[in-house]
């Protein structure tokens, strides 16, 4: 799968649409739209502001893996993660902790 397949598919699966990744990054979605199409490509900085808004890496977005090796699932539970409020991010840790059985992780 090349990498706008995989940026296609990231967009549906996460229920949005080329619009509104255009307007969060600051370009015109008839630039975006030029990149789905494959007549031009975004910068690496645009790249790059788009797979965090579909919360995958870059690396994934064009090689398919994700630097640390992970999953679907484990990119979902780590997107879900990021959206959390500090609070919310303390209490999922010692959840976590309580169900791995261990005074800490690392």
């Amino acid at each position: 799968m090349d990498f706008w397949s995989k940026l296609k598919n990231e967009i549906k699966a996460k229920n949005t649409t080329q619009e509104w990744i255009a307007g969060q990054i600051g370009v015109p979605f008839g630039t975006f739209r030029k990149w789905m199409t494959r007549k031009t490509y975004p910068n690496l900085k645009e790249g790059a502001e788009i797979a965090k808004l579909l919360g995958v890496s870059a690396e994934y977005l064009v090689t398919g893996t994700e630097p640390e090796g992970l999953d679907a699932p484990e990119r979902k539970l780590i997107n879900s993660y990021r959206k959390l409020s500090s609070s919310d991010k303390e209490n999922t840790m010692l959840a976590v902790k309580a169900w791995a059985g261990k005074s800490e992780i690392q």
